[in-house]
């Protein structure tokens, strides 16, 4: 019994052996660069708080460096454009979030996510306050919607994601910032409801599982190969 392989069938494994190990080394440069961004998110969630000052000319390119950073903001709500964050859960249970514009003492509107709500606790929701306020939360980016995310309805105030410039025709807000602020827990007046969040830094990052999968897969691909090749030949000798 020997082992002699054929051009073709070993063409054809050399090419696909090299695909799956490529697979499975680009899930592990995935997985760093996950790994990377939680440690990035998780380590601005503790830097110094920003201010109005902080953000003011704040430009695309710097929101991608200061998102999630603490952030202290003054000004007055504007309670009369709240809308409700629909399609959200918390610990099992549905709800909402609460999202407030609060104009800022220079002019500069920011929504701020006030927190969460469960459904049915709209009675229990603490209005803010009609002066002047202080706000701490977390700067945060628009997000384009997910795959499975229903479309807004502004007209029937039914809001799936928050989205700037749909937010802006809708609602007449002008000079709206680029960035939202999702409100700290505890930051807010007393009550059970909105409540606020600290941001989950943390992703789904299973890219380990899948580059083993994929170096998995090479390795059957090689026993078959060899295996192959030694009983075809034992066949032929008989």
């Amino acid at each position: 019994m020997t082992f002699r392989p054929t051009l073709w069938a070993t063409v054809a494994a050399l090419a696909a052996l090299v695909v799956l190990i490529g697979l499975g080394t680009w899930q592990l440069d995935r997985r760093v660069s996950k790994q990377q961004v939680i440690e990035t998110r998780a380590e601005r969630i503790t830097a110094p708080t920003l201010s109005n000052a902080d953000v003011a000319a704040a430009s695309d390119a710097t929101l991608d460096s200061i998102e999630y950073r603490p952030i202290r903001l003054t000004g007055r709500f504007d309670d009369h454009r709240t809308l409700k964050l629909l399609s959200r859960t918390r610990g099992g249970r549905a709800g909402f979030h609460v999202v407030t514009p609060l104009v800022t003492d220079s002019g500069t509107t920011i929504l701020i996510d006030r927190g969460w709500v469960p459904v049915g606790g709209d009675n229990d929701i603490t209005p803010p306050p009609a002066g002047p306020v202080i706000v701490d939360g977390y700067l945060r980016r628009f997000a384009a919607p997910g795959r499975f995310t229903p479309d807004n309805q502004p007209a029937a105030g039914a809001w799936y994601y928050l989205d700037r410039d749909q937010i802006a025709a809708s609602t007449g807000m002008t000079a709206l910032a680029l960035f939202y602020v999702q409100r700290a827990p505890g930051a807010g007046p007393a009550g059970p409801y909105p409540a606020g969040a600290v941001p989950t830094v943390a992703l789904r990052n299973p890219h380990l599982q899948y580059a083993i999968t994929w170096y998995a897969l090479a390795v059957v691909l090689s026993v078959i190969y060899v295996v192959f090749h030694i009983r075809r030949r034992a066949g032929e000798d008989e």
